[in-house]
């Protein structure tokens, strides 16, 4: 069965560096605010946070089938963020940065309509 992203030369397990990490992160956090999740997201990953650990782990035992399906770094890259608890905070604060850009744009927009 054909995988559908290119996974060559892409390490799999390691430890994930501060940019990487840093960078998923906020990609994480702008789709979550671009498809108007916030508040969904906040309240998973708040009642989810102390099982953190335990859902990376849920991720390796699904690893074998994740694997022959999508892009084996980025998954990794992802349970590696979630083992650390330090990390669902880092999510939390970029979602809740990008939310209030994206609201304090939408009423700029809304007061650009008004005066016209």
């Amino acid at each position: 069965m054909p995988r559908l992203f290119d996974t060559a030369d892409q390490p799999e397990y390691g430890e994930l560096s501060p940019e990487r990490r840093d960078e998923l992160i906020e990609k994480i956090a702008r789709a979550i605010v671009e498809r108007s999740l916030t508040a969904p997201a906040i309240f998973f990953l708040e009642s989810a946070k102390p099982l953190s650990f335990i859902g990376s782990q849920v991720m390796v035992f699904f690893d074998p089938l994740v694997r022959s399906i999508f892009n084996v770094r980025a998954y990794n890259d992802v349970r590696l963020a979630l083992e650390e608890r330090e990390n669902v905070d880092r999510l939390l604060s970029a979602i809740e940065r990008y939310d209030a850009e994206w609201r304090a744009e939408m009423k700029e927009k809304k007061r650009g309509k008004k005066r016209k």
